[in-house]
């Protein structure tokens, strides 16, 4: 059964779609560029764990503004993993995490919100909420044993993020297809392991 809710997100989609050129979409490329990225151990918590801090670099587009601003969140989806290097054979991936952060605007406040796992915060303005999305402190993304069963200088790390587009109303993911403006991404980025002697 289709609720007002589903109504109310397709009529948005909709509008959205009407009020945006596709020769407008297509004429701009949104690249997030990763800017800083540290692991750090922590051996005394429980458990033990590896923990990510990341920060990216990157405008949103006039077309995703608009999406917010007619009620459709934005879901940013942020990806590591760590793979052991084998000369005999495929990389073997050993960590994977991943993290999913939404940023919504509402209509009635005025106010923007983002949110990650059951925490929610609440900015007055577009600018003040962008800064909670483009940086990530204190992920945890493995487990200390998960990494340092092998020699950390085997190993490659890297992470990216991404707009996650399968979360968009599915009118809005068939008529948007592969306009440019809507593909926020970063490109896999290495991060060092820090050797063991660090998590003593």
């Amino acid at each position: 059964m289709t609720t007002r809710r589903d109504l109310c997100t397709l009529f948005a989609a909709g509008t959205l779609l009407s009020l945006v050129p596709v020769e407008a979409v297509r004429a701009q490329s949104v690249e997030a560029h990763l800017m800083t990225a540290a692991l750090k151990p922590r051996p005394a918590d429980d458990p033990p764990g590896f923990f990510l801090s990341a920060a990216w670099e990157f405008d949103l587009s006039r077309a995703l503004v608009d999406c917010l601003r007619r009620g459709i969140p934005l879901y940013f989806l942020y990806e590591f993993e760590v793979k052991r290097r084998r000369w005999y054979w495929a990389n073997k991936t050993i960590a994977e995490a991943h993290l999913i952060e939404r940023l919504s605007f509402s209509p009635l406040t005025r106010t923007y919100r983002v949110s990650r796992g059951g925490l929610t915060q609440t900015f007055e303005s577009l600018d003040a909420a962008l800064p909670i999305v483009k940086d990530i402190v204190e992920w945890r993304v493995a487990d200390l044993a998960a990494i340092y069963e092998y020699d950390p200088e085997d190993l490659d790390a890297r992470v990216r993020m991404r707009l996650d587009l399968t979360k968009l109303p599915k009118p809005l993911q068939v008529s948007i297809g592969g306009n440019s403006d809507w593909n926020l991404e970063s490109d896999w980025e290495s991060v060092p392991v820090p050797p063991m002697r660090s998590a003593s």
